[in-house]
């Protein structure tokens, strides 16, 4: 039987569980970012629809529907599918004018997590209606 003498080898070893671990924490970056990003342009699409429907003249139902097309330019009309906006219009206490909202909320799959894993996305976009 033969003996192994001295470190021969373990530098091949070392590498390969380091690579294992820094593609594990690379993966998880690239998820936070990517969810990150979709939060984002969900967030961006609620606002811009929200200031549509209060200062365009039109209800906030067109506002949802024009946060839910900016959805599909920002994530692709897939993703928009699954974050579906609602807009409503409700009295400001304070100035007795109206402030339209829009709601989009919805589950995404995530990239990188065990497959059925879903993360929920809820964003809110308001602006003050200027005219009654």
């Amino acid at each position: 039987m033969r003996r192994l003498h001295g470190d021969r080898g373990s530098a091949v070893v070392e590498f390969s569980l380091m690579t294992v671990l820094l593609l594990m924490l690379l993966f998880a970056v690239l998820q936070v970012a990517a969810l990150y990003y979709v939060r984002s342009v969900a967030g961006a699409s609620a606002a811009d629809g929200a200031r549509y429907a209060a200062n365009a003249d039109v209800g906030p139902a067109d506002g949802a529907r024009r946060a839910s097309e900016q959805l599909s330019h920002g994530l692709g009309p897939a993703m928009a599918s699954r974050l579906p906006c609602t807009g409503e219009l409700v009295p400001d206490p304070a100035s007795g004018l109206h402030i339209a909202r829009v709601h989009c909320q919805g589950r995404i799959r995530s990239l990188l997590l065990p497959l059925g894993a879903f993360v929920q996305i809820r964003v809110t976009g308001q602006s003050l209606k200027d005219r009654q």
